[in-house]
């Protein structure tokens, strides 16, 4: 399965959870540092990066776009019409 990215508020994430295979990335970081995290994280995995971008163990580039946040939950049911 190839990796993930997810992002999330800055205080409350796990890097990399690999049950999962996903890397969280805080929200608040430019693209170019959020690559540079991704980087870092693959690399501690032991997946070797080209000079620029980033790529998967499966060798296919890692995108980081779109930045959709992390997806809030709510119990909260809202029906429209009815």
């Amino acid at each position: 399965m190839c990796v993930r990215i997810a992002f999330s508020p800055a205080e409350s994430f796990t890097p990399w959870d690999a049950e999962e295979c996903v890397i969280t990335v805080p929200t608040d970081l430019t693209l170019c540092r959020a690559v540079i995290v991704v980087r870092a994280i693959l690399a501690e995995l032991a997946v070797v990066q080209p000079e620029f971008g980033a790529v998967c163990w499966c060798g296919a580039d890692v995108d980081l776009l779109p930045r959709v946040p992390e997806q809030r939950r709510s119990s909260q049911v809202i029906t429209y019409g009815a």
